[in-house]
Protein backbone atom coordinates (compact mmCIF):
# COMPACT_ATOMS: atom_id res chain seq x y z
CA UNK A 1 0.00 0.00 0.00
CA UNK A 2 2.66 2.83 0.87
CA UNK A 3 4.25 1.56 -2.86
CA UNK A 4 1.12 2.86 -3.90
CA UNK A 5 0.87 6.01 -2.45
CA UNK A 6 4.33 7.01 -3.39
CA UNK A 7 4.03 5.62 -6.41
CA UNK A 8 1.05 8.06 -6.66
CA UNK A 9 2.83 10.70 -4.64
CA UNK A 10 5.29 10.64 -7.50
CA UNK A 11 2.65 11.14 -9.81
CA UNK A 12 1.16 13.98 -8.67
CA UNK A 13 4.73 15.74 -8.54
CA UNK A 14 5.56 15.18 -11.72
CA UNK A 15 2.50 16.76 -12.95
CA UNK A 16 3.11 19.72 -10.66
CA UNK A 17 6.58 20.48 -12.00
CA UNK A 18 4.97 19.48 -15.66
CA UNK A 19 2.30 22.53 -15.27
CA UNK A 20 4.90 24.56 -13.67
CA UNK A 21 6.73 24.36 -16.53
CA UNK A 22 4.40 25.03 -18.81
CA UNK A 23 3.05 27.51 -17.42
CA UNK A 24 6.19 29.24 -17.83
CA UNK A 25 6.53 28.74 -21.57
CA UNK A 26 3.30 30.34 -21.65
CA UNK A 27 5.24 33.72 -20.08
CA UNK A 28 7.52 36.42 -21.91
CA UNK A 29 11.57 35.00 -22.35
CA UNK A 30 13.71 36.02 -20.17
CA UNK A 31 15.53 38.73 -20.79
CA UNK A 32 19.49 37.39 -21.31
CA UNK A 33 21.61 40.16 -20.84
CA UNK A 34 24.79 40.13 -23.37
CA UNK A 35 27.77 39.61 -21.98
CA UNK A 36 30.64 42.64 -22.68
CA UNK A 37 33.26 41.06 -24.61
CA UNK A 38 36.63 42.03 -22.79
CA UNK A 39 38.63 44.94 -24.33
CA UNK A 40 41.35 43.94 -27.10
CA UNK A 41 44.83 42.83 -26.33
CA UNK A 42 47.13 44.26 -28.62
CA UNK A 43 50.94 42.67 -27.44
CA UNK A 44 53.07 45.77 -27.55
CA UNK A 45 56.78 44.67 -29.29
CA UNK A 46 59.31 44.27 -27.31
CA UNK A 47 57.84 43.91 -23.89
CA UNK A 48 56.69 40.72 -22.08
CA UNK A 49 53.47 42.06 -21.17
CA UNK A 50 50.07 42.95 -22.81
CA UNK A 51 48.34 46.08 -22.52
CA UNK A 52 44.44 46.31 -23.13
CA UNK A 53 43.17 49.22 -25.88
CA UNK A 54 40.23 50.01 -25.61
CA UNK A 55 38.35 50.09 -29.44
CA UNK A 56 36.22 53.60 -29.32
CA UNK A 57 33.79 53.79 -32.00
CA UNK A 58 33.76 56.71 -34.28
CA UNK A 59 32.72 60.03 -33.61
CA UNK A 60 30.10 62.09 -35.33
CA UNK A 61 31.64 64.71 -37.06
CA UNK A 62 31.19 68.04 -35.19
CA UNK A 63 29.88 70.35 -38.15
CA UNK A 64 26.91 69.19 -39.79
CA UNK A 65 26.12 70.29 -43.46
CA UNK A 66 22.95 69.33 -45.09
CA UNK A 67 22.17 69.98 -48.53
CA UNK A 68 19.60 69.26 -51.17
CA UNK A 69 19.49 70.10 -54.69
CA UNK A 70 17.06 70.80 -56.67
CA UNK A 71 17.24 67.69 -58.50
CA UNK A 72 16.13 65.58 -55.54
CA UNK A 73 20.31 64.60 -54.80
CA UNK A 74 21.39 64.73 -51.08
CA UNK A 75 24.69 65.48 -49.79
CA UNK A 76 26.02 65.71 -46.24
CA UNK A 77 29.22 67.49 -46.19
CA UNK A 78 31.82 67.12 -42.92
CA UNK A 79 33.46 70.03 -42.66
CA UNK A 80 32.32 73.75 -43.06
CA UNK A 81 35.18 74.49 -45.37
CA UNK A 82 33.94 72.04 -48.13
CA UNK A 83 31.56 74.71 -49.47
CA UNK A 84 34.51 76.82 -50.71
CA UNK A 85 34.86 74.42 -53.37
CA UNK A 86 31.15 73.14 -53.84
CA UNK A 87 28.86 74.39 -56.37
CA UNK A 88 25.91 76.14 -54.72
CA UNK A 89 23.78 77.30 -57.80
CA UNK A 90 21.87 74.36 -57.77
CA UNK A 91 20.90 73.99 -54.26
CA UNK A 92 16.91 73.73 -52.92
CA UNK A 93 17.69 74.10 -49.28
CA UNK A 94 20.84 74.24 -47.05
CA UNK A 95 21.68 73.76 -42.96
CA UNK A 96 24.79 74.48 -41.66
CA UNK A 97 25.50 73.89 -37.82
CA UNK A 98 27.86 72.76 -34.86
CA UNK A 99 27.96 70.81 -32.08
CA UNK A 100 31.31 72.55 -30.84
CA UNK A 101 30.01 75.87 -29.25
CA UNK A 102 31.95 79.25 -30.66
CA UNK A 103 32.68 77.21 -33.48
CA UNK A 104 33.04 80.52 -36.33
CA UNK A 105 31.65 79.96 -39.86
CA UNK A 106 33.77 82.22 -41.99
CA UNK A 107 32.31 85.38 -43.68
CA UNK A 108 33.63 84.06 -47.24
CA UNK A 109 31.82 81.55 -46.83
CA UNK A 110 28.45 83.00 -45.66
CA UNK A 111 29.01 85.33 -48.68
CA UNK A 112 29.44 83.12 -51.36
CA UNK A 113 25.87 81.03 -49.93
CA UNK A 114 24.22 84.22 -51.03
CA UNK A 115 25.84 85.41 -54.03
CA UNK A 116 25.66 81.75 -55.55
CA UNK A 117 22.51 79.89 -53.75
CA UNK A 118 19.98 82.20 -55.68
CA UNK A 119 17.92 78.74 -55.97
CA UNK A 120 17.71 78.27 -52.15
CA UNK A 121 14.51 77.76 -50.83
CA UNK A 122 15.38 77.01 -47.40
CA UNK A 123 18.53 78.51 -45.37
CA UNK A 124 19.15 77.32 -41.18
CA UNK A 125 22.43 77.90 -39.78
CA UNK A 126 22.64 77.02 -36.04
CA UNK A 127 25.07 77.35 -33.50
CA UNK A 128 28.09 78.69 -35.50
CA UNK A 129 29.65 82.33 -34.46
CA UNK A 130 28.50 84.88 -37.56
CA UNK A 131 30.10 88.38 -36.64
CA UNK A 132 27.78 89.97 -39.18
CA UNK A 133 25.12 88.41 -41.51
CA UNK A 134 26.52 89.08 -45.46
CA UNK A 135 25.20 91.96 -48.14
CA UNK A 136 22.21 90.32 -50.16
CA UNK A 137 23.58 91.15 -53.44
CA UNK A 138 21.73 88.57 -55.99
CA UNK A 139 18.48 87.97 -56.49
CA UNK A 140 16.72 85.56 -54.55
CA UNK A 141 13.51 84.94 -55.87
CA UNK A 142 12.72 81.50 -54.22
CA UNK A 143 14.60 81.98 -50.93
CA UNK A 144 11.34 81.71 -48.63
CA UNK A 145 12.33 80.42 -45.19
CA UNK A 146 15.43 81.67 -43.09
CA UNK A 147 16.68 79.93 -39.38
CA UNK A 148 19.43 81.77 -37.61
CA UNK A 149 20.06 80.06 -33.95
CA UNK A 150 22.90 80.90 -31.63
CA UNK A 151 24.74 82.84 -34.29
CA UNK A 152 25.91 85.98 -31.78
CA UNK A 153 24.03 88.24 -34.08
CA UNK A 154 23.24 91.77 -32.88
CA UNK A 155 22.78 93.49 -35.61
CA UNK A 156 21.09 92.32 -39.44
CA UNK A 157 22.32 94.47 -42.94
CA UNK A 158 19.64 96.74 -44.52
CA UNK A 159 20.08 94.72 -47.72
CA UNK A 160 18.04 92.44 -46.23
CA UNK A 161 15.28 93.92 -47.61
CA UNK A 162 16.21 92.49 -51.24
CA UNK A 163 14.61 89.06 -50.16
CA UNK A 164 11.07 89.90 -50.89
CA UNK A 165 10.03 86.20 -51.26
CA UNK A 166 10.52 85.60 -47.72
CA UNK A 167 7.54 84.08 -45.61
CA UNK A 168 9.38 82.62 -42.82
CA UNK A 169 12.31 84.49 -40.69
CA UNK A 170 13.14 83.10 -37.36
CA UNK A 171 16.25 84.78 -35.61
CA UNK A 172 17.16 83.67 -32.15
CA UNK A 173 19.87 86.13 -31.34
CA UNK A 174 20.67 88.93 -29.32
CA UNK A 175 19.48 91.59 -32.07
CA UNK A 176 19.03 94.79 -30.45
CA UNK A 177 16.89 96.28 -33.43
CA UNK A 178 15.71 96.26 -36.95
CA UNK A 179 17.05 97.86 -39.81
CA UNK A 180 14.38 100.51 -41.40
CA UNK A 181 14.43 98.48 -44.68
CA UNK A 182 12.90 95.10 -42.67
CA UNK A 183 9.75 97.12 -43.36
CA UNK A 184 9.78 95.82 -47.27
CA UNK A 185 9.60 92.14 -46.47
CA UNK A 186 6.39 92.06 -47.14
CA UNK A 187 5.55 88.64 -47.98
CA UNK A 188 6.66 88.01 -44.70
CA UNK A 189 3.68 85.66 -42.48
CA UNK A 190 5.88 84.22 -39.66
CA UNK A 191 8.11 86.29 -37.87
CA UNK A 192 10.46 84.51 -34.63
CA UNK A 193 13.03 87.12 -32.33
CA UNK A 194 13.92 85.53 -29.88
CA UNK A 195 16.79 86.34 -27.41
CA UNK A 196 16.56 89.59 -28.34
CA UNK A 197 18.02 92.74 -26.52
CA UNK A 198 15.21 95.44 -27.68
CA UNK A 199 14.61 98.28 -25.67
CA UNK A 200 11.75 99.32 -27.87
CA UNK A 201 8.91 97.77 -29.64
CA UNK A 202 10.53 97.60 -33.41
CA UNK A 203 8.16 99.71 -35.57
CA UNK A 204 9.06 98.10 -38.55
CA UNK A 205 7.41 95.25 -37.82
CA UNK A 206 3.97 96.98 -38.33
CA UNK A 207 4.25 97.60 -42.32
CA UNK A 208 4.34 93.30 -42.39
CA UNK A 209 0.39 93.38 -42.60
CA UNK A 210 1.02 89.35 -43.84
CA UNK A 211 2.10 88.10 -40.99
CA UNK A 212 0.01 85.51 -38.98
CA UNK A 213 2.77 84.55 -36.15
CA UNK A 214 4.39 86.83 -34.67
CA UNK A 215 6.67 85.65 -31.27
CA UNK A 216 8.83 88.14 -29.69
CA UNK A 217 11.07 86.51 -26.70
CA UNK A 218 13.53 88.41 -24.60
CA UNK A 219 17.14 87.96 -23.80
CA UNK A 220 16.34 86.09 -20.09
CA UNK A 221 20.03 86.62 -18.96
CA UNK A 222 19.94 90.67 -20.46
CA UNK A 223 19.45 93.30 -18.36
CA UNK A 224 16.96 95.19 -21.37
CA UNK A 225 13.33 94.85 -20.66
CA UNK A 226 11.04 95.69 -22.76
CA UNK A 227 8.12 97.75 -21.34
CA UNK A 228 6.40 99.39 -23.85
CA UNK A 229 4.14 98.13 -26.73
CA UNK A 230 2.93 100.92 -29.82
CA UNK A 231 -1.06 100.70 -29.85
CA UNK A 232 -0.29 100.67 -33.87
CA UNK A 233 -1.30 96.11 -33.41
CA UNK A 234 -4.64 96.95 -35.78
CA UNK A 235 -2.16 96.90 -38.64
CA UNK A 236 -1.45 92.83 -38.40
CA UNK A 237 -5.37 91.96 -39.26
CA UNK A 238 -4.25 88.43 -40.01
CA UNK A 239 -2.50 87.83 -36.44
CA UNK A 240 -3.32 84.44 -35.21
CA UNK A 241 -0.56 84.20 -32.84
CA UNK A 242 1.38 86.71 -30.66
CA UNK A 243 3.86 86.09 -27.97
CA UNK A 244 5.89 88.41 -26.19
CA UNK A 245 7.66 86.82 -23.08
CA UNK A 246 10.87 87.69 -21.11
CA UNK A 247 9.78 90.90 -21.10
CA UNK A 248 8.83 93.90 -18.96
CA UNK A 249 4.93 94.54 -19.67
CA UNK A 250 2.25 94.91 -17.00
CA UNK A 251 -0.19 96.39 -19.55
CA UNK A 252 -0.86 96.10 -23.11
CA UNK A 253 -1.96 98.51 -26.12
CA UNK A 254 -6.21 98.76 -27.09
CA UNK A 255 -5.21 97.62 -30.86
CA UNK A 256 -4.80 94.00 -29.64
CA UNK A 257 -8.61 93.86 -28.70
CA UNK A 258 -8.98 94.45 -32.77
CA UNK A 259 -7.17 91.02 -33.75
CA UNK A 260 -10.47 89.21 -35.13
CA UNK A 261 -8.46 86.65 -35.90
CA UNK A 262 -6.32 86.02 -32.92
CA UNK A 263 -6.00 82.23 -31.71
CA UNK A 264 -3.52 82.48 -29.52
CA UNK A 265 -1.74 85.01 -26.87
CA UNK A 266 1.53 84.09 -25.15
CA UNK A 267 2.40 86.57 -22.44
CA UNK A 268 4.60 84.66 -19.92
CA UNK A 269 7.27 85.87 -18.02
CA UNK A 270 6.33 89.59 -17.70
CA UNK A 271 4.96 91.73 -14.75
CA UNK A 272 1.48 91.47 -14.98
CA UNK A 273 -0.87 92.34 -11.57
CA UNK A 274 -3.87 91.39 -13.34
CA UNK A 275 -5.41 89.69 -16.80
CA UNK A 276 -4.97 92.51 -19.64
CA UNK A 277 -8.24 93.99 -20.96
CA UNK A 278 -7.25 93.61 -24.65
CA UNK A 279 -7.72 89.98 -24.38
CA UNK A 280 -10.86 90.35 -22.57
CA UNK A 281 -13.52 89.59 -25.93
CA UNK A 282 -11.22 88.18 -28.90
CA UNK A 283 -13.43 85.82 -30.49
CA UNK A 284 -11.17 83.37 -31.46
CA UNK A 285 -9.07 83.44 -28.69
CA UNK A 286 -8.45 79.75 -27.51
CA UNK A 287 -5.09 78.95 -26.16
CA UNK A 288 -3.52 81.56 -23.62
CA UNK A 289 -0.17 81.02 -21.45
CA UNK A 290 -0.21 83.50 -18.69
CA UNK A 291 2.83 81.66 -16.60
CA UNK A 292 4.91 83.95 -14.43
CA UNK A 293 3.52 86.80 -13.63
CA UNK A 294 3.29 88.39 -10.60
CA UNK A 295 0.04 88.86 -10.40
CA UNK A 296 -1.83 90.47 -7.50
CA UNK A 297 -4.97 88.46 -6.77
CA UNK A 298 -7.92 91.43 -6.08
CA UNK A 299 -6.94 92.90 -9.55
CA UNK A 300 -6.83 89.93 -11.26
CA UNK A 301 -10.26 88.18 -9.21
CA UNK A 302 -11.59 91.54 -11.31
CA UNK A 303 -10.14 91.06 -14.44
CA UNK A 304 -10.83 87.05 -14.61
CA UNK A 305 -14.69 88.26 -13.97
CA UNK A 306 -14.78 90.02 -17.60
CA UNK A 307 -13.44 87.08 -20.06
CA UNK A 308 -15.43 85.82 -22.90
CA UNK A 309 -13.19 83.62 -24.40
CA UNK A 310 -12.87 79.92 -23.54
CA UNK A 311 -10.14 77.29 -24.15
CA UNK A 312 -6.88 76.29 -22.31
CA UNK A 313 -5.59 79.34 -19.66
CA UNK A 314 -1.97 78.39 -17.85
CA UNK A 315 -1.10 80.16 -14.91
CA UNK A 316 1.70 78.29 -13.75
CA UNK A 317 4.14 80.21 -10.98
CA UNK A 318 1.52 83.31 -10.76
CA UNK A 319 2.02 83.47 -6.53
CA UNK A 320 -1.54 82.15 -6.22
CA UNK A 321 -2.47 79.59 -4.14
CA UNK A 322 -4.06 76.25 -4.93
CA UNK A 323 -7.59 77.95 -3.42
CA UNK A 324 -7.52 80.79 -5.76
CA UNK A 325 -7.23 78.40 -8.32
CA UNK A 326 -9.73 76.79 -7.96
CA UNK A 327 -11.89 79.87 -7.84
CA UNK A 328 -9.56 80.98 -11.19
CA UNK A 329 -11.59 77.70 -12.47
CA UNK A 330 -15.07 78.08 -11.34
CA UNK A 331 -15.57 81.41 -12.77
CA UNK A 332 -13.96 80.54 -15.60
CA UNK A 333 -16.64 77.49 -16.24
CA UNK A 334 -16.02 77.00 -20.02
CA UNK A 335 -12.12 77.05 -19.65
CA UNK A 336 -9.12 75.08 -18.39
CA UNK A 337 -7.36 76.35 -16.12
CA UNK A 338 -3.79 75.04 -15.45
CA UNK A 339 -1.83 75.56 -12.63
CA UNK A 340 0.90 74.43 -10.21
CA UNK A 341 0.01 72.82 -7.13
CA UNK A 342 0.40 75.23 -4.18
CA UNK A 343 -0.73 75.09 -0.57
CA UNK A 344 -3.50 77.18 0.85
Amino acid sequence: MKKYIIVFSLSLLTLSVSAQKKKKKQGPPPVVKPIPEPPKVIEQAGTSESMPVMISMPMRAADQVRIKKTDGQELNLEKLEELVSTDLAQVKTLSLGSSISGKKLSSEILQKIMDEGNQMESLEISNLDISTFPEITAAHPKLKKIALSRNNLSILPASISNLTALEEFDCNNPLTGLPSTFAQLKNLKQLGLNGNLFSTFPKEIFSLNKLSFLYLSGNYKGETKLTYLPDLFAQLPELKELGIEHAGLSTLPKSIAALKKLEKANFSFNQFTSFPAALYNNPKLVFVPFTNNPLQWEPFLASVKKIKWSGLFFLNDTGLSKKQYEQVQQILNKTDVYYDEMND
